[in-house]
């Protein structure tokens, strides 16, 4: 059975079982190799922009045994996937605003799919609330650490196939006693649906085991911040502009401290 990192096994475990994948970025090919021999799937595609990554996806398929199983494509992103050729789209590895470049390119294939399993190594809170805009419903969420740093995995259900988990979703999300508690500590619904898109739902109303520790990461690094602020406008001298933007850039760190200790707050 092929071995997958922690993130890799994290993503495979929310394939649905029986489905049809098409792996975006394959990279070595070793997520496709893993979905069929544990059985999860009947069939994979195996895609990657790069021809060095793929032809290594390619010797290691072949390896296994799995040529017939595996069919691997040279593809920019989802441009090389036909509509219903897949159930399920896995995109790992990769910043967030690439996946965000992968899921708009896609046109009418993403609506076809049945679910997306993403794992963004950046600007997670732009991919949440582009799925949230789209209708795109997160209904689970694991948080991975490896090697020093933390991955989110999200499995994303398409709402077009399910309208009524959508509806469902979102009073769920109003309903919850920590919405309700972020609402009174910030009184910000906006503000509390940013904490949300940062962190992740799932996440928090779950009180994910991981969550306390980097929320513990990301206090220390905003208090770094404020101190390098502080040496900042000690230094400003007469020079108001930056003046202004130091205070302002201290605001902003302020604020996202307060979210963070809101989160410890509930989660102590």
């Amino acid at each position: 059975m092929q071995r997958l990192s922690k993130r890799l096994q994290a993503a495979a475990d929310f394939v649905s079982m029986g489905s049809r994948a098409a792996d975006i970025g394959t990279d070595h090919g070793f997520l496709p190799i893993y979905l069929i021999q544990s059985g999860k799937c009947p069939q994979v595609i195996a895609m990657d922009i790069r021809k060095g990554p793929l032809e290594r996806a390619r010797e290691h398929i072949a390896a296994a045994g799995l040529g017939d199983l595996i069919e691997t494509r040279l593809s920019d992103g989802m441009q090389a996937l036909e509509q219903k050729e897949a159930d399920s789209a896995v995109i790992t590895g990769m910043g967030g605003l690439t996946v965000l470049h992968i899921l708009k390119e896609a046109g009418e294939i993403v609506p076809d799919l049945k679910e997306l399993v993403l794992e963004p190594q950046s600007d997670i809170a732009k991919v949440r609330r582009y799925l949230r805009e789209h209708k795109m419903v997160i209904d689970q969420e694991e948080l991975v650490q490896e090697a020093g740093k933390f991955y989110p995995v999200l499995h994303v259900a398409i709402a077009k196939t399910d309208v009524q988990r959508l509806a469902g979703y979102e009073e769920w999300n109003n309903r919850h006693p920590i919405y309700e508690d972020l609402c009174n500590q910030l009184e910000d619904e906006e503000r509390v649906q940013g904490v949300l898109d940062q962190y992740g739902a799932c996440v928090i109303y779950g009180k994910h085991p991981l969550l306390y520790q980097m929320l513990e990461r990301d206090e220390k690094r905003e208090l770094g911040i404020l101190q390098a602020l502080g040496r900042r406008m000690d230094t400003a001298g007469g020079n108001q502009e930056r003046a202004n933007a130091t205070g302002m850039r201290r605001q902003e760190v302020e604020r996202r401290l307060e979210e963070i200790r809101a989160l410890l707050k509930i989660l102590r």
